[in-house]
């Protein structure tokens, strides 16, 4: 699998977070499954703030999103899986 949709499969597999688009090219957005748009801006934020991971927003059908697009050679399946625990460990933070 290429890294999106690894991170597609881990999201599918997570209870705490859900897709928001399908899977077309290297972009993957995503969001917590619980609270409204104010949080998940708030979890953006910790999350750059952590400064592990970092991926950027969209809006998808008015829902803000979280968005992580691979662009980098060098990715691994280790940065991958960071993306989900970065994310839930600042969804706790928030």
């Amino acid at each position: 699998l290429d890294h999106a949709q690894a991170l597609a499969q881990m999201i599918r597999d997570c209870q705490d977070l859900e897709l928001l688009a399908p899977i077309e090219l290297s972009a993957v957005c995503f969001r917590y499954r619980t609270g409204d748009n104010a949080f998940h801006e708030r979890l953006l934020k910790r999350l750059i703030r952590r400064g592990k991971v970092y991926i950027s927003n969209a809006t998808i059908r008015g829902n803000f999103a979280l968005r992580a697009c691979f662009v980098n050679h060098r990715t691994g399946d280790a940065d991958v899986r960071a993306i989900i625990d970065e994310v839930l460990a600042a969804a706790k933070e928030v």
